[in-house]
């Protein structure tokens, strides 16, 4: 392993100290939990669940996929007792905004379950690409380039990816958290696309991909996403395979990429709950109004459209009735 992967002294000691407070590693999300601490963010367990510092002040729990029964006092309780501004988690039966995340259950999977338009892109990419795991000195001084190319042409801004120290920190995270995995397609030797996943028990976790804009005629994303998920219809121990949450900000081309791809949304309610000393502000519904008349007023800018949609969510799931059981599916 390159000596530039090996974080700084003062670094790894703040990466040891944000062990989680009690054992976590046979738990549901643990892996996802670990990667998170790797990368500085606090997670903490409530009642045998999991959960981890998301965007923002947000909290979600972990895995993406677990959907909870957690009214609207117990969250309360959960908030003053780690002190934390919010939280977020999927429910079926809890109020909160109508929401989804993008599921394929991969037994079986080949070319007949992909759409008929993105199988000769998938063919053609597998062609061109070749399919492999990506070494971590190359994901740090490569990938980087590939992130500030992504960032740029999507107008997005996040300084994890593109800040080198920051960047540094992500690489290394990778490297040393169990169920972690980077695959990336190649085009005549360069790196085009690459695709850092998360293996949790039976679940595979599709959470970061970046790609070069030169090499996207060569279908790189198209070959990559296929050689990943037919190689988990071949390893039986993966149930499924989740590929993001929906966006809060529809995205008609990434969702119809995904669902010709094979995916399909799984729906949820999106709870989303401030600390009691905040919410009778922030999750009130006038609250919501106002957001939504800013919204409209700055219809591109995305941090004021995700506030207004959280803001949204809140006030959605405080003024509605739920049960006032906690439990887990």
């Amino acid at each position: 392993m390159s000596e530039t992967l090996i974080p700084a002294a003062g670094e790894r000691s703040r990466i040891e100290t944000a062990a989680p407070l009690c054992p976590k590693n046979s738990r549901p999300g643990a892996n996802l939990a670990r990667f998170w601490e790797l990368l500085g963010r606090r997670t903490f367990e409530e009642g045998g669940i999991l959960w981890g510092e998301y965007k923002g002040p947000l909290f979600t729990s972990l895995p993406f996929h677990l959907k909870l029964d957690l009214a609207r006092e117990e969250a309360a309780a959960l908030l003053r007792r780690h002190h934390v501004a919010a939280l977020r988690f999927p429910s079926n039966r809890m109020p909160g905004m109508a929401h989804g995340i993008y599921v394929l259950r991969p037994a079986g999977y080949d070319l007949k379950a992909v759409s008929r338009k993105q199988r000769g892109h998938i063919v053609r990419g597998l062609e061109i690409c070749e399919i492999r795991d990506v070494d971590p000195d190359e994901l740090l001084t490569v990938g980087i380039e590939l992130n500030r190319d992504t960032l740029a042409r999507q107008a997005r801004q996040d300084p994890g990816f593109v800040n080198p120290v920051q960047w540094k920190r992500f690489v290394c995270a990778v490297r040393d958290c169990p169920g972690m995995s980077v695959r990336g397609a190649y085009v005549d030797g360069r790196l085009a696309t690459y695709l850092v996943f998360c293996r949790d028990g039976g679940w595979l976790h599709l959470m970061y991909k970046m790609s070069r804009t030169a090499d996207m005629a060569c279908y790189s994303n198209h070959a990559l996403d296929y050689s990943i998920l037919s190689g988990a219809a071949c390893d039986a121990a993966v149930e499924c395979v989740t590929n993001g949450f929906v966006s809060l900000i529809p995205d008609e081309g990434l969702d119809r990429y995904k669902r010709q791809l094979g995916y399909t949304v799984e729906p949820h309610n999106l709870c989303i709950h401030f600390h009691p000393l905040l919410a009778p502000v922030l999750a009130s519904k006038w609250c919501a109004s106002l957001s939504r008349v800013a919204r409209s007023l700055f219809p591109g800018r995305y941090s004021v459209v995700c506030g207004s949609k959280v803001l949204e969510g809140a006030s959605v799931s405080l003024n509605r009735s739920g049960r006032t059981s906690l439990s887990h599916t």
